[in-house]
């Protein structure tokens, strides 16, 4: 079963799920300011596809934001 992120489809949510789980793994490992970046730059990436445009919506990015400071155990500003 694949996470709901707030895309509009199975495939954006899916996409964004592999974004999530490779910066959850990198807060644990290099620190949660640096997995927010990482996460950021590649939704960003995502959405300069017509079918994942949404990737940068508030709601799809705060879902990412909160995976990946509990993933680190710490707080990293969402804006960056």
């Amino acid at each position: 079963m694949t996470k709901e992120y707030g895309m509009f489809t199975p495939e954006g949510n899916y996409m964004v799920g592999r974004i999530a789980e490779a910066a959850e793994l990198l807060a644990q490992q290099d620190g949660t300011t640096n997995a927010w970046h990482f996460a950021n730059r590649e939704l960003r990436k995502l959405a300069t596809a017509d079918e994942f445009g949404e990737a940068t919506d508030t709601a799809v990015r705060d879902t990412v934001h909160e995976l990946v400071c509990s993933a680190g155990n710490s707080y990293t500003e969402f804006y960056v």
